[in-house]
């Protein structure tokens, strides 16, 4: 039980993740088959699809697993299940069911691993108050775990990806740069306190985050995950809007920047930055720049508020321990563009 979890994959989480744009061009010329009680689906790149039973009632539906991410077994089934759950609560929704994703050999690794990442999801799963139905494994050499998961939600209170509007504030709900610590903690370059602070995080779920959403009538929220914030924040504006981000203002685990001097990044982060620097408008240069890049793993929730509900978003959010941090906000002009200020 001593194995380090994050080396029993060739990839260690972040970098396997298929980049920005190659989803649309595989699917390019596909016929995907809709009827019209999905109301949202693969054309709006919406973080959960979402299909129709009643006027009052739909389901939502998502699935997400990954490689390790951090060494304890039980916390990285805790983290892929709590980031899987992250996109029913992006869109406002209650998750009711899930199915285990599993790759893992059994001849290759001691099966009680596999038992503590069980146990991790299932506890997580217990704490969302979502049923464990069955699921599917995979003899595989590298290991990945995580959920197929239901909600359920009002279509009256879906909050999609979309919907931002010129002055909105950008409310962030988890710090960024996950991706630069788990790089250091496969290296062995991060201290105990910060890994143990990075589980902490990575394993809370955004359930009382969207419920300070809800209470403040958000206007659009996504999750921050593998494309980083200005990936997700692109696929909020496309190119009816324009973002402002304050680079000062944005959250950070400690040792992310130290991490970034010695060049512990992702590879992902540069297919994000290859992809999405285009979109992205500074003068200015280093690891706050770069931050916005990092791929993150069961990240926070990037919301859009109306500056006048930011009051009764701050009063909820305090009851449910959520914090959260204004980076920004939404603008008319310089659609489709992410100017750090």
């Amino acid at each position: 039980m001593d194995t380090q979890l994050t080396h029993l994959s060739r990839f260690g989480g972040c970098g396997a993740k298929i980049g920005p744009g190659d989803l649309s061009n595989i699917l390019c010329g596909l016929d995907i088959p809709e009827n019209p009680n999905v109301i949202a689906g693969l054309r709006g790149f919406e973080d959960a699809g979402v299909y129709l039973l009643r006027d009052d009632l739909a389901i939502v539906q998502t699935v997400d697993f990954f490689t390790p991410v951090v060494n304890d077994p039980y916390s990285f089934g805790q983290i892929a299940a709590a980031n899987a759950l992250s996109d029913i609560y992006a869109m406002g929704a209650t998750p009711i069911t899930a199915l285990n994703i599993v790759c893992f050999s059994p001849t290759k690794f001691d099966v009680a691993l596999l038992r503590e990442i069980l146990k991790g999801g299932i506890d997580k799963m217990r704490e969302a108050g979502a049923s464990l139905l069955g699921g599917h494994t995979v003899d595989d050499e590298e290991t990945k775990y995580g959920l197929s998961v239901t909600g359920l939600v009002d279509p009256g209170h879906l909050v999609r990806n979309e919907g931002a509007r010129p002055g909105d504030l950008l409310i962030l709900t988890k710090p960024l740069g996950t991706g630069m610590i788990i790089s250091g903690i496969r290296a062995n370059r991060v201290s105990r306190a910060t890994e143990e602070r990075l589980t902490a995080v990575m394993s809370t779920l955004n359930r009382h985050a969207s419920e300070a959403m809800l209470s403040a009538h958000a206007h659009a929220a996504t999750d921050v995950t593998g494309f980083g914030l200005a990936g997700h924040l692109k696929e909020m504006i496309k190119e009816s809007l324009g973002a402002d981000i304050y680079i000062k203002e944005l959250p950070h685990f400690h040792e992310t920047k130290d991490l970034y001097l010695e060049g512990f990044l992702p590879r992902a982060f540069y297919k994000n930055r290859d992809f999405y620097a285009p979109f992205v408008e500074t003068e200015m240069s280093g690891f706050l720049t770069d931050l916005v890049f990092d791929p993150q793993s069961s990240g926070g929730l990037l919301i859009a508020l109306a500056s006048d509900d930011l009051a009764a978003f701050s009063r909820e959010a305090s009851n449910l321990s959520v914090d959260y941090w204004v980076i920004g906000c939404f603008t008319k002009e310089a659609k489709g563009k992410i100017r750090l200020v």
